[in-house]
């Protein structure tokens, strides 16, 4: 392969990364009504069981185009912390949200809809986790 070759494959995929993930919004302190978090979950076609890697990372729920992370389980009520709070259905603490732009509206247009309440949100951002 040439050295011009590369370079138009470095700037194609340069874009492609840019774009993947270009839409974020946020929301501190949520708690959702009694299972309102499986709602959005099925909605938006996301496996109702969570991934979690690092413990501060929070609990990841992937879907096509899409990435919720929390900082509890609102299913299980698991929180990412154990040793500092008991579990609590529901309470999903804070959320980040990131993805195609499309999705990422539905997604908060369905969180705000089934969320008893929230503290705050940050819109283009995540800005809490």
């Amino acid at each position: 392969m040439d050295k011009k070759t590369i370079m138009k494959m470095n700037d194609t995929w340069k874009d492609f990364r840019l774009t993947e993930r270009t839409a974020k919004h946020g929301f501190d302190l949520a708690g959702f009504k009694p299972g309102g978090y499986k709602k959005v979950l099925k909605a938006l076609g996301i496996p109702m069981r969570s991934k979690i890697g690092r413990p501060e990372k929070g609990f990841q729920w992937k879907g096509r185009d899409i990435l919720i992370v929390t900082g509890n389980d609102p299913i299980t009520g698991k929180f990412r912390n154990p040793e500092n709070r008991d579990p609590e259905r529901n309470y999903a603490s804070y959320i980040g949200i990131e993805g195609d732009e499309k999705k990422v509206k539905q997604a908060v247009k369905l969180i705000k809809q089934n969320l008893q309440y929230f503290k705050d949100e940050s819109k283009g951002t995540r800005g809490f986790i």
